[in-house]
């Protein structure tokens, strides 16, 4: 029989970008991930760079050792057209490795419902979601991306 743990904030300094769902099983202890974002009530803060690896496209990158090169990281999802030129949506540089957005829910929809979203570094790269990530959903188009639930 499975036994559930609530989802549980990691805190890691600064960077609170993720919540773990803890599973006991057979003695075995199973950790998943939601990233990307913090519910925080009325709005949605979405966080970008406590991660050490990320992926673009089929290419798996040390984000650790180019972090320097990152000059922007947008959202785009289907709140914003899938634009990631849209400025409204533009993550701001909290420390030295995070990036933060804080959106209220209401411009991003409606209670009850999922939306999905993807980060864009230096509006080129297209950050797919960690193969861990629970919030990751693959769409009739193949696309894989990150949802939330309002």
């Amino acid at each position: 029989m499975n036994k559930y743990i609530s989802f549980i904030p990691i805190i890691l300094g600064l960077a609170v970008s993720s919540f773990v769902k803890i599973t006991f099983s057979d003695n075995l202890i199973q950790t998943v991930k939601t990233y990307g974002y913090i519910d925080k009530g009325d709005s949605i803060e979405f966080r970008f760079g406590d991660q050490t690896k990320i992926q673009v496209g089929l290419l798996n990158i040390d984000l650790d050792k180019r972090r320097n090169e990152i000059k922007k990281v947008n959202l785009a999802g289907d709140f914003n057209g899938w634009n990631p030129n849209n400025a409204n949506y533009a993550l701001k540089k909290i420390d030295e490795k995070n990036f933060s957005l804080v959106i209220s829910k209401k411009s991003i929809g409606q209670k009850g419902e999922t939306h999905t979203f993807k980060f864009v570094l230096n509006n080129v790269y297209w950050i797919e979601p960690p193969y861990d990530a629970i919030n990751k959903i693959t769409g009739k188009d193949h696309n894989t991306n990150l949802f939330l639930k309002l």
